[in-house]
């Protein structure tokens, strides 16, 4: 009798929440359907930005909420493994900003277990004189010491030829980010870095999808960092993520 009750039970959960989805579909038809119709060049207007989305969302949205499952979840599990897909890379761990992404990529090669190669308080860091808060403050809330490279003009991205002006004995890494979305001169910067036993950590909070000789730009870098804000190319909401293959 037990078992002939739970199956009712789940079979009733199945229906109502099968019914809440598909209602959803009809919401999102009702609302926001007539956000599908054909783009006519020169006739419909283009935003610089905005909600891009379809019902797949929003089910997806409700999905999660019936669960009630407010913290890491399947969906993470789920988001983090198509986004090693989508990048080609082997770990990407979710977090809850591209501001913790920076910090979090950073204080990892703080770890004792680097041996020599650890960042330690004091060490030199080279990164741009054009960047992001976010890009420079977990440098500085460590106690290393961001050195301050130009940039090229064309760009916006980290001057090349001035990388060997910025190197010291106490250089332990580079941390930058790809301007606009413009993926920096990976090949010199992995030169660089190689030749001098260096870290290289791309913010790519601006640059999700960009490439570079048909690689995503995460494919380059000991660590890269993404953010989900909405003014990003994709949105959780909030959110972030550290991507490595190393």
């Amino acid at each position: 009798m037990n078992t002939l009750l739970k199956y009712k039970k789940i079979m009733q959960e199945k229906f109502l929440k099968n019914h809440i989805l598909e209602s959803v579909k009809k919401y999102y038809q009702a609302k926001w359907g007539s956000r599908n119709k054909l783009f006519i060049p020169g006739k419909c207007k283009i935003n610089y930005s905005g909600r891009v989305f379809n019902e797949q969302e929003l089910i997806n949205l409700i999905d999660s909420s019936l669960e009630f499952w407010l913290t890491e979840g399947k969906w993470t599990k789920k988001f983090e493994e198509k986004f090693c897909d989508f990048l080609g890379i082997k770990n990407t761990i979710l977090l809850n900003s591209g501001s913790s992404a920076n910090l979090i990529a950073f204080n990892t090669l703080t770890s004792h277990r680097l041996g020599d190669r650890r960042i330690k308080r004091g060490d030199e860091i080279i990164t741009t004189s054009v960047n992001f808060p976010t890009t420079i403050t977990p440098i500085i809330q460590y106690g290393a010491i961001p050195v301050f490279m130009d940039i090229n003009i064309d760009t916006l991205n980290i001057n090349i030829s001035n990388l060997y002006k910025g190197l010291s004995e106490k250089t332990k890494a580079i941390f930058v980010a790809n301007t606009l979305g413009n993926p920096v001169n990976i090949d010199a910067l992995n030169y660089f870095c190689k030749e001098n036993n260096l870290w290289l950590i791309i913010d790519s909070c601006d640059s999700l999808g960009s490439t570079y000789k048909e690689k995503h730009l995460d494919q380059y870098a000991d660590l890269s960092t993404h953010s989900f804000f909405p003014a990003h190319g994709i949105s959780c909401g909030q959110g972030g993520a550290v991507c490595t293959n190393n």
